[in-house]
Protein backbone atom coordinates (compact mmCIF):
# COMPACT_ATOMS: atom_id res chain seq x y z
CA UNK A 1 0.00 0.00 0.00
CA UNK A 2 1.22 3.80 -0.77
CA UNK A 3 0.95 6.16 1.24
CA UNK A 4 0.78 10.29 0.17
CA UNK A 5 2.10 12.37 2.36
CA UNK A 6 -0.52 14.49 4.54
CA UNK A 7 1.27 17.92 3.07
CA UNK A 8 1.36 17.00 -0.41
CA UNK A 9 -2.23 16.09 -0.77
CA UNK A 10 -3.05 19.19 0.90
CA UNK A 11 -0.66 20.78 -1.75
CA UNK A 12 -2.50 18.63 -4.78
CA UNK A 13 -5.70 19.50 -3.31
CA UNK A 14 -5.38 23.31 -3.61
CA UNK A 15 -3.42 23.12 -6.81
CA UNK A 16 -6.37 21.52 -8.40
CA UNK A 17 -8.60 23.94 -6.91
CA UNK A 18 -6.98 26.72 -8.34
CA UNK A 19 -7.06 25.20 -11.74
CA UNK A 20 -10.62 24.83 -12.16
CA UNK A 21 -10.94 28.51 -10.60
CA UNK A 22 -9.49 29.65 -13.55
CA UNK A 23 -11.80 32.14 -15.89
CA UNK A 24 -11.27 33.83 -19.08
CA UNK A 25 -13.90 36.51 -17.52
CA UNK A 26 -14.87 37.75 -14.12
CA UNK A 27 -18.57 36.99 -15.90
CA UNK A 28 -18.00 33.60 -16.47
CA UNK A 29 -21.14 31.79 -15.06
CA UNK A 30 -20.45 29.10 -11.75
CA UNK A 31 -18.76 25.79 -12.95
CA UNK A 32 -19.65 22.59 -11.78
CA UNK A 33 -16.73 22.36 -9.48
CA UNK A 34 -17.71 25.79 -8.08
CA UNK A 35 -21.15 24.78 -7.63
CA UNK A 36 -20.38 21.58 -5.79
CA UNK A 37 -18.27 24.16 -3.75
CA UNK A 38 -20.61 26.68 -2.78
CA UNK A 39 -22.67 23.32 -1.35
CA UNK A 40 -20.14 21.89 0.63
CA UNK A 41 -19.51 25.46 1.97
CA UNK A 42 -23.01 25.57 2.90
CA UNK A 43 -23.61 22.42 4.10
CA UNK A 44 -20.82 22.73 6.58
CA UNK A 45 -22.14 25.70 8.20
CA UNK A 46 -24.28 25.88 10.74
CA UNK A 47 -27.23 26.28 8.17
CA UNK A 48 -26.49 22.67 7.02
CA UNK A 49 -27.42 21.62 10.33
CA UNK A 50 -31.27 22.94 9.79
CA UNK A 51 -34.05 21.09 9.03
CA UNK A 52 -35.07 20.69 5.24
CA UNK A 53 -32.15 22.55 3.57
CA UNK A 54 -33.25 23.00 -0.04
CA UNK A 55 -31.23 25.36 -2.63
CA UNK A 56 -33.60 27.74 -5.13
CA UNK A 57 -31.23 29.78 -6.57
CA UNK A 58 -27.19 30.03 -6.87
CA UNK A 59 -25.46 32.59 -8.89
CA UNK A 60 -22.48 34.19 -9.77
CA UNK A 61 -22.39 37.80 -7.07
CA UNK A 62 -20.90 39.97 -9.76
CA UNK A 63 -17.97 42.17 -9.28
CA UNK A 64 -18.60 46.22 -9.45
CA UNK A 65 -18.57 47.32 -13.03
CA UNK A 66 -15.53 49.62 -12.76
CA UNK A 67 -13.52 46.42 -11.88
CA UNK A 68 -14.95 44.11 -14.74
CA UNK A 69 -13.83 46.87 -16.95
CA UNK A 70 -10.77 47.52 -15.52
CA UNK A 71 -10.18 43.79 -15.90
CA UNK A 72 -11.27 44.06 -19.63
CA UNK A 73 -8.60 46.34 -20.06
CA UNK A 74 -5.32 44.89 -18.39
CA UNK A 75 -2.44 44.41 -20.68
CA UNK A 76 -1.75 41.27 -18.87
CA UNK A 77 -1.50 38.42 -20.95
CA UNK A 78 -3.07 34.67 -18.98
CA UNK A 79 -4.83 37.12 -16.08
CA UNK A 80 -7.25 35.75 -13.89
CA UNK A 81 -10.53 37.03 -12.99
CA UNK A 82 -10.22 36.84 -9.27
CA UNK A 83 -13.87 37.67 -8.54
CA UNK A 84 -15.37 34.58 -7.52
CA UNK A 85 -18.79 34.68 -4.98
CA UNK A 86 -21.87 33.48 -5.67
CA UNK A 87 -25.29 34.63 -3.87
CA UNK A 88 -27.04 31.38 -2.79
CA UNK A 89 -31.05 31.57 -2.01
CA UNK A 90 -31.99 28.43 0.33
CA UNK A 91 -35.00 27.39 2.23
CA UNK A 92 -34.54 25.67 5.60
CA UNK A 93 -35.82 25.87 9.50
CA UNK A 94 -39.28 27.07 7.39
CA UNK A 95 -36.78 30.79 6.58
CA UNK A 96 -35.54 31.76 3.87
CA UNK A 97 -32.10 32.92 4.04
CA UNK A 98 -29.79 35.21 1.18
CA UNK A 99 -26.46 34.59 1.23
CA UNK A 100 -22.91 35.59 -0.23
CA UNK A 101 -20.47 32.89 -0.35
CA UNK A 102 -16.95 33.53 -1.29
CA UNK A 103 -15.19 30.79 -3.12
CA UNK A 104 -11.92 31.60 -2.46
CA UNK A 105 -12.00 32.22 0.77
CA UNK A 106 -14.60 28.88 1.58
CA UNK A 107 -16.73 30.90 3.70
CA UNK A 108 -20.24 32.53 4.47
CA UNK A 109 -19.61 36.65 3.82
CA UNK A 110 -23.15 37.20 4.15
CA UNK A 111 -26.16 35.59 6.19
CA UNK A 112 -29.59 37.48 6.12
CA UNK A 113 -33.01 36.28 7.00
CA UNK A 114 -35.30 37.10 4.35
CA UNK A 115 -38.62 38.87 6.16
CA UNK A 116 -40.38 40.85 3.03
CA UNK A 117 -42.96 39.48 0.99
CA UNK A 118 -43.14 36.58 -1.04
CA UNK A 119 -41.23 33.63 -1.55
CA UNK A 120 -38.22 32.39 -3.90
CA UNK A 121 -38.87 29.93 -6.62
CA UNK A 122 -40.41 26.28 -5.88
CA UNK A 123 -37.78 24.04 -6.99
CA UNK A 124 -38.39 21.22 -9.31
CA UNK A 125 -38.70 18.61 -6.97
CA UNK A 126 -41.49 20.34 -5.35
CA UNK A 127 -43.11 20.93 -8.53
CA UNK A 128 -42.62 16.82 -9.32
CA UNK A 129 -43.76 15.52 -5.87
CA UNK A 130 -46.92 18.55 -5.84
CA UNK A 131 -48.12 16.70 -9.33
CA UNK A 132 -48.15 13.50 -7.52
CA UNK A 133 -50.25 14.21 -4.84
CA UNK A 134 -53.69 13.83 -6.46
CA UNK A 135 -53.34 10.62 -7.30
CA UNK A 136 -53.11 9.37 -3.45
CA UNK A 137 -56.31 11.85 -2.77
CA UNK A 138 -59.55 9.90 -2.71
CA UNK A 139 -61.85 12.75 -3.13
CA UNK A 140 -60.07 13.57 -6.56
CA UNK A 141 -59.69 9.77 -7.84
CA UNK A 142 -63.82 9.56 -7.06
CA UNK A 143 -64.20 13.01 -9.60
CA UNK A 144 -61.95 11.43 -12.31
CA UNK A 145 -64.30 8.01 -11.74
CA UNK A 146 -67.39 10.33 -11.85
CA UNK A 147 -66.10 11.69 -15.56
CA UNK A 148 -65.68 8.25 -16.71
CA UNK A 149 -62.17 8.96 -16.90
CA UNK A 150 -58.99 6.78 -16.73
CA UNK A 151 -56.68 8.18 -14.12
CA UNK A 152 -53.87 5.96 -15.41
CA UNK A 153 -54.39 9.03 -18.78
CA UNK A 154 -54.35 12.01 -16.35
CA UNK A 155 -51.64 14.35 -15.93
CA UNK A 156 -51.91 16.90 -13.16
CA UNK A 157 -49.79 20.43 -13.13
CA UNK A 158 -48.55 22.58 -10.57
CA UNK A 159 -48.82 26.27 -11.13
CA UNK A 160 -48.30 29.57 -9.20
CA UNK A 161 -50.82 31.31 -7.76
CA UNK A 162 -50.08 34.45 -8.21
CA UNK A 163 -50.02 37.74 -5.85
CA UNK A 164 -53.05 40.06 -5.11
CA UNK A 165 -51.57 41.97 -2.97
CA UNK A 166 -52.64 40.34 0.46
CA UNK A 167 -50.20 38.49 2.85
CA UNK A 168 -48.96 35.30 1.95
CA UNK A 169 -47.83 33.04 4.69
CA UNK A 170 -47.48 29.72 3.18
CA UNK A 171 -45.93 28.78 0.15
CA UNK A 172 -49.21 27.40 -2.32
CA UNK A 173 -49.23 25.75 -5.23
CA UNK A 174 -52.41 24.94 -7.59
CA UNK A 175 -53.01 21.70 -9.60
CA UNK A 176 -54.90 21.73 -12.78
CA UNK A 177 -54.94 18.35 -14.31
CA UNK A 178 -55.67 16.90 -18.23
CA UNK A 179 -56.25 14.31 -19.69
CA UNK A 180 -54.07 12.53 -22.38
CA UNK A 181 -56.57 9.68 -24.01
CA UNK A 182 -55.09 9.24 -27.16
CA UNK A 183 -53.31 12.39 -27.46
CA UNK A 184 -49.73 13.57 -26.67
CA UNK A 185 -50.52 17.06 -26.58
CA UNK A 186 -51.69 17.23 -22.62
CA UNK A 187 -52.41 21.31 -22.31
CA UNK A 188 -55.08 20.32 -25.05
CA UNK A 189 -57.31 18.43 -23.25
CA UNK A 190 -58.32 20.47 -19.67
CA UNK A 191 -60.53 18.84 -16.77
CA UNK A 192 -62.25 21.35 -16.26
CA UNK A 193 -63.91 22.23 -13.03
CA UNK A 194 -61.51 20.55 -10.50
CA UNK A 195 -58.89 22.72 -7.82
CA UNK A 196 -56.62 21.22 -5.76
CA UNK A 197 -54.76 23.67 -3.12
CA UNK A 198 -51.47 22.53 -2.03
CA UNK A 199 -49.40 23.69 0.61
CA UNK A 200 -46.02 23.02 -0.22
CA UNK A 201 -44.18 23.07 3.22
CA UNK A 202 -46.05 20.07 4.71
CA UNK A 203 -46.64 19.03 0.60
CA UNK A 204 -49.97 17.92 1.56
CA UNK A 205 -53.58 18.77 -0.18
CA UNK A 206 -55.27 21.78 1.97
CA UNK A 207 -58.08 22.27 0.09
CA UNK A 208 -60.03 20.53 -2.78
CA UNK A 209 -62.93 21.94 -5.01
CA UNK A 210 -64.96 19.82 -8.06
CA UNK A 211 -67.55 22.68 -8.82
CA UNK A 212 -68.58 21.43 -12.58
CA UNK A 213 -68.25 18.97 -14.76
CA UNK A 214 -67.87 19.89 -18.68
CA UNK A 215 -66.79 17.31 -21.64
CA UNK A 216 -62.91 17.03 -22.16
CA UNK A 217 -61.87 18.52 -25.33
CA UNK A 218 -61.66 15.54 -28.24
CA UNK A 219 -58.24 14.13 -28.87
CA UNK A 220 -58.42 14.02 -32.88
CA UNK A 221 -56.00 17.08 -34.67
CA UNK A 222 -54.49 17.91 -31.21
CA UNK A 223 -51.23 16.05 -32.32
CA UNK A 224 -48.48 18.77 -32.62
CA UNK A 225 -45.78 16.73 -34.22
CA UNK A 226 -44.39 17.06 -37.38
CA UNK A 227 -44.50 13.96 -39.98
CA UNK A 228 -42.60 15.57 -42.70
CA UNK A 229 -38.78 14.95 -42.98
CA UNK A 230 -36.22 17.46 -41.95
CA UNK A 231 -34.48 19.76 -44.90
CA UNK A 232 -30.88 19.74 -44.86
CA UNK A 233 -31.08 22.28 -47.44
CA UNK A 234 -30.30 25.57 -45.40
CA UNK A 235 -29.51 29.33 -46.47
CA UNK A 236 -26.03 28.69 -43.93
CA UNK A 237 -22.81 27.78 -45.23
CA UNK A 238 -22.90 24.26 -43.54
CA UNK A 239 -18.98 24.71 -43.23
CA UNK A 240 -18.58 28.29 -42.61
CA UNK A 241 -18.50 28.90 -38.71
CA UNK A 242 -17.56 32.65 -39.36
CA UNK A 243 -16.83 32.98 -35.32
CA UNK A 244 -14.09 31.33 -32.32
CA UNK A 245 -15.45 30.67 -28.83
CA UNK A 246 -12.77 30.32 -26.08
CA UNK A 247 -14.45 29.84 -22.59
CA UNK A 248 -17.23 31.54 -23.04
CA UNK A 249 -15.95 34.57 -24.82
CA UNK A 250 -17.25 34.70 -28.58
CA UNK A 251 -15.27 36.58 -31.30
CA UNK A 252 -17.03 37.25 -34.70
CA UNK A 253 -15.71 39.87 -37.46
CA UNK A 254 -15.74 43.27 -35.82
CA UNK A 255 -17.42 41.81 -32.64
CA UNK A 256 -16.34 40.44 -29.27
CA UNK A 257 -18.74 39.47 -26.49
CA UNK A 258 -19.46 37.31 -23.63
CA UNK A 259 -21.99 34.76 -23.46
CA UNK A 260 -23.42 33.60 -19.57
CA UNK A 261 -26.01 31.31 -18.68
CA UNK A 262 -28.09 31.19 -15.02
CA UNK A 263 -31.13 29.51 -14.12
CA UNK A 264 -33.01 32.49 -14.33
CA UNK A 265 -32.32 34.45 -17.26
CA UNK A 266 -31.21 31.67 -18.95
CA UNK A 267 -28.57 33.66 -21.65
CA UNK A 268 -26.80 36.43 -20.61
CA UNK A 269 -24.82 39.08 -22.83
CA UNK A 270 -22.31 40.74 -21.30
CA UNK A 271 -19.10 43.26 -22.47
CA UNK A 272 -20.20 43.20 -26.18
CA UNK A 273 -18.22 45.63 -27.99
CA UNK A 274 -17.54 46.27 -32.01
CA UNK A 275 -14.08 47.28 -33.77
CA UNK A 276 -14.09 50.68 -34.83
CA UNK A 277 -11.51 51.29 -37.38
CA UNK A 278 -11.55 55.09 -37.53
CA UNK A 279 -10.89 55.06 -34.04
CA UNK A 280 -8.89 51.85 -34.35
CA UNK A 281 -10.41 50.72 -31.11
CA UNK A 282 -12.90 49.10 -29.40
CA UNK A 283 -16.19 50.73 -28.72
CA UNK A 284 -18.72 49.52 -25.85
CA UNK A 285 -22.16 48.72 -27.24
CA UNK A 286 -23.23 46.59 -24.06
CA UNK A 287 -22.17 45.97 -20.55
CA UNK A 288 -25.00 43.02 -19.77
CA UNK A 289 -28.13 42.17 -21.33
CA UNK A 290 -30.68 39.31 -20.53
CA UNK A 291 -34.46 39.23 -20.77
CA UNK A 292 -35.54 40.58 -17.25
CA UNK A 293 -39.18 38.90 -17.22
CA UNK A 294 -42.61 37.76 -19.39
CA UNK A 295 -45.85 38.01 -17.64
CA UNK A 296 -48.58 35.96 -19.14
CA UNK A 297 -52.31 37.03 -17.37
CA UNK A 298 -55.21 34.96 -19.13
CA UNK A 299 -57.35 37.35 -17.60
CA UNK A 300 -60.60 35.14 -17.23
CA UNK A 301 -62.54 35.82 -13.85
CA UNK A 302 -63.52 32.26 -13.64
CA UNK A 303 -62.21 30.49 -10.38
CA UNK A 304 -59.87 27.93 -12.18
CA UNK A 305 -58.31 30.97 -14.38
CA UNK A 306 -58.04 33.80 -12.73
CA UNK A 307 -54.68 33.19 -10.76
CA UNK A 308 -53.10 32.46 -14.12
CA UNK A 309 -50.64 35.25 -14.44
CA UNK A 310 -47.50 33.88 -14.07
CA UNK A 311 -43.98 35.51 -14.15
CA UNK A 312 -42.04 32.49 -16.47
CA UNK A 313 -38.96 33.87 -15.73
CA UNK A 314 -39.28 34.94 -11.70
CA UNK A 315 -41.26 31.90 -11.14
CA UNK A 316 -39.90 29.26 -13.34
CA UNK A 317 -36.51 30.55 -14.76
CA UNK A 318 -35.53 30.94 -18.08
CA UNK A 319 -32.32 28.84 -17.54
CA UNK A 320 -33.78 25.83 -15.33
CA UNK A 321 -36.80 25.77 -18.82
CA UNK A 322 -34.37 25.06 -21.26
CA UNK A 323 -34.44 23.08 -23.79
CA UNK A 324 -31.73 20.77 -25.24
CA UNK A 325 -31.44 22.31 -28.39
CA UNK A 326 -32.13 19.50 -31.91
CA UNK A 327 -29.46 20.24 -34.41
CA UNK A 328 -31.07 20.72 -37.72
CA UNK A 329 -33.94 21.69 -36.32
CA UNK A 330 -33.41 24.40 -33.42
CA UNK A 331 -30.08 25.46 -34.77
CA UNK A 332 -28.85 25.00 -38.43
CA UNK A 333 -25.62 23.07 -39.68
CA UNK A 334 -22.49 25.56 -38.86
CA UNK A 335 -24.34 25.84 -35.33
CA UNK A 336 -21.58 25.39 -32.41
CA UNK A 337 -23.38 24.54 -28.94
CA UNK A 338 -22.68 25.57 -25.33
CA UNK A 339 -23.81 23.77 -22.45
CA UNK A 340 -24.98 25.19 -19.24
CA UNK A 341 -24.84 24.12 -15.61
CA UNK A 342 -26.79 25.12 -12.39
CA UNK A 343 -27.93 24.18 -8.80
CA UNK A 344 -30.38 21.34 -7.79
CA UNK A 345 -32.38 21.61 -5.02
CA UNK A 346 -29.93 19.46 -3.24
CA UNK A 347 -26.78 22.17 -4.24
CA UNK A 348 -25.51 19.22 -6.37
CA UNK A 349 -24.21 20.73 -10.02
CA UNK A 350 -26.48 19.78 -12.86
CA UNK A 351 -25.41 19.65 -16.28
CA UNK A 352 -28.11 20.97 -19.12
CA UNK A 353 -26.96 19.77 -22.65
CA UNK A 354 -26.98 22.15 -25.35
CA UNK A 355 -28.39 24.56 -24.14
CA UNK A 356 -27.43 27.60 -26.31
CA UNK A 357 -25.95 27.87 -30.16
CA UNK A 358 -24.09 30.51 -32.03
CA UNK A 359 -24.59 30.22 -35.75
CA UNK A 360 -23.63 32.50 -38.30
CA UNK A 361 -26.78 33.37 -40.45
CA UNK A 362 -26.61 34.02 -44.34
CA UNK A 363 -30.51 34.44 -44.43
CA UNK A 364 -30.30 36.19 -48.56
CA UNK A 365 -30.28 39.95 -47.78
CA UNK A 366 -28.45 42.37 -48.60
CA UNK A 367 -26.14 44.75 -45.96
CA UNK A 368 -25.44 47.46 -48.76
CA UNK A 369 -25.39 47.61 -52.25
CA UNK A 370 -25.14 50.25 -55.00
CA UNK A 371 -25.32 50.97 -58.77
CA UNK A 372 -23.63 53.85 -59.87
CA UNK A 373 -24.79 54.73 -63.82
CA UNK A 374 -23.14 57.93 -64.37
CA UNK A 375 -19.79 56.88 -65.41
CA UNK A 376 -19.52 57.21 -68.88
CA UNK A 377 -19.59 53.72 -70.77
CA UNK A 378 -20.15 52.06 -67.82
CA UNK A 379 -22.15 50.68 -65.14
CA UNK A 380 -20.57 50.17 -61.88
CA UNK A 381 -22.48 48.15 -58.78
CA UNK A 382 -20.99 47.01 -56.03
CA UNK A 383 -22.44 45.84 -52.35
CA UNK A 384 -22.01 43.17 -49.57
CA UNK A 385 -24.55 40.24 -48.72
CA UNK A 386 -25.31 40.38 -44.81
CA UNK A 387 -23.89 37.84 -42.65
CA UNK A 388 -25.24 37.75 -39.05
CA UNK A 389 -24.26 35.72 -35.54
CA UNK A 390 -27.27 34.42 -33.76
CA UNK A 391 -26.71 33.26 -29.90
CA UNK A 392 -30.25 30.95 -29.54
CA UNK A 393 -31.38 29.48 -26.55
CA UNK A 394 -34.95 27.86 -26.15
CA UNK A 395 -36.85 28.11 -22.91
CA UNK A 396 -40.06 25.41 -22.67
CA UNK A 397 -41.90 26.85 -19.66
CA UNK A 398 -45.39 24.95 -19.32
CA UNK A 399 -47.25 24.97 -22.60
CA UNK A 400 -44.84 27.72 -24.21
CA UNK A 401 -41.57 27.66 -26.15
CA UNK A 402 -39.65 30.75 -25.74
CA UNK A 403 -37.33 30.65 -28.78
CA UNK A 404 -35.00 33.72 -27.72
CA UNK A 405 -32.62 35.02 -30.33
CA UNK A 406 -29.67 37.54 -29.66
CA UNK A 407 -28.42 38.34 -33.47
CA UNK A 408 -25.75 40.70 -34.09
CA UNK A 409 -25.13 42.45 -37.16
CA UNK A 410 -22.06 43.79 -39.19
CA UNK A 411 -22.86 47.21 -39.30
CA UNK A 412 -23.07 47.79 -35.03
CA UNK A 413 -26.66 46.77 -33.82
CA UNK A 414 -27.75 43.89 -32.18
CA UNK A 415 -31.26 42.42 -32.54
CA UNK A 416 -33.42 40.65 -30.00
CA UNK A 417 -36.40 38.50 -30.89
CA UNK A 418 -38.77 36.23 -28.32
Amino acid sequence: MTFIPLFFLAFLLQFCSSLSLFHHHPLDPLTPTELNQIKLIVDKSSIGSLPNLTYHFVDLEEPEKIDVLSWLSSKKTNKNAQFRRAKVVVRAGGETRELVVDLASGSIESNRVYTGHGYPPFTFNEFVKASRLPFQYPKFMKSIVNRGLNMSEVSCVPLTVGWYGEKVTKRTLRITCYYRGGSVNVYARPIEGISLFIDVDSMRITNYIDRFRVPVPKAEGTDFRSNKKIDPVTCNNATEKGFEIEGNNVKWGNWKFHVGFNARAGTVISTASIFDARMKKYRQVLYRGHVSETFVPYMDPESEWYFRTFMDIGEFGFGRSASTLQPLIDCPANAEYMDGYVAGADGQAMKMEKVICIFQRDAGDIAWRHAEINNPGTVIRSGQPEKTLVVRMIATVGNYDYVLDWEFKQFGTIKIGV
